[in-house]
C-alpha cells in the first residue's frame, strides 16, 4: 500500500518516518514527499573503462554548489545526493523518482535503482544519478526541489540486515564496486 499525504504527516509526527534535518511540511505531496538537492555533486572523469566485476574505483571530480550552481550541459551525467537524510522502519520501503516538473526540461532523477530499502537502521542521504536528456543546459543550485520520495507499507517487515556497501552514506557517494556480487 502507498502511503498517502495523510498517513505520511502522521508517520512523521510519530517518528516512524525520520527526516533530517528540520522538514517543511508543505513538502508533503498527495503520495509522497518532495526531496532537494545537496550540496555537493560527483563528476565523472571522462575516457574511464568500468568493469563491474573489478575491484577499481571509478574516478570523479568533487564540486561544491552550496554558494554556487552547476550547469549540466545536454547529454551529461553526474551524481549527486538529496539535502535531506531519512529513516523508516523495516515495514516501509521507499521509491524516489523525478518531479514532473525538472522531466519537462529533461532532467532525468534517479536513472534506475529506484527503490531504497535498507535505511531502517540509520538516517541517510540518497544519491541521485542525473542524466540531461534534453535539448536545455540546466542550472543546479543547492536545495531546488528535485525529486520525490513515495512509501509503501510491507506485507511483512524486511528481516535481512542492511547491506554494508553504503553503511553511513551521508552526501554524494561515488560507486562502491568492491562489495559487487558476481
Amino acid at each position: 500500500m502507498i502511503l498517502s499525504d495523510k498517513t505520511i504527516r502522521n508517520y512523521i509526527a510519530t517518528g516512524k518516518i525520520k527526516i533530517f534535518p528540520e522538514f517543511n511540511l508543505s513538502d508533503v505531496r498527495p503520495v509522497g514527499i518532495r526531496l532537494h538537492l545537496g550540496s555537493e555533486l560527483l563528476i565523472p572523469i571522462e575516457n574511464q573503462t568500468v568493469d563491474l566485476a573489478s575491484n577499481e574505483n571509478v574516478a570523479f571530480n568533487q564540486v561544491s554548489i552550496l554558494n554556487n550552481f552547476f550547469i549540466l550541459k545536454p547529454g551529461q551525467f553526474i551524481l549527486g545526493t538529496t539535502f535531506e537524510k531519512f529513516q523508516v522502519p523495516r515495514s516501509i520501503v521507499c521509491h524516489i523518482e523525478g518531479r514532473s516538473t525538472v522531466a519537462r526540461v529533461g532532467l532525468a532523477i534517479h536513472c534506475t535503482s529506484g527503490v531504497i530499502d535498507g535505511n531502517f537502521e540509520e538516517a541517510r542521504t540518497i544519491v541521485l544519478e542525473m542524466k540531461n536528456v534534453g535539448p536545455f543546459d540546466i542550472v543546479l543550485r543547492h536545495r531546488i526541489a528535485l525529486a520525490m520520495l513515495s512509501f509503501t507499507e510491507l506485507s511483512t517487515d524486511i528481516e535481512q540486515a542492511t547491506q554494508k556497501q553504503y553503511k553511513d552514506q551521508e552526501g554524494v557517494v561515488a560507486p562502491n564496486l568492491k562489495l559487487q556480487k558476481r
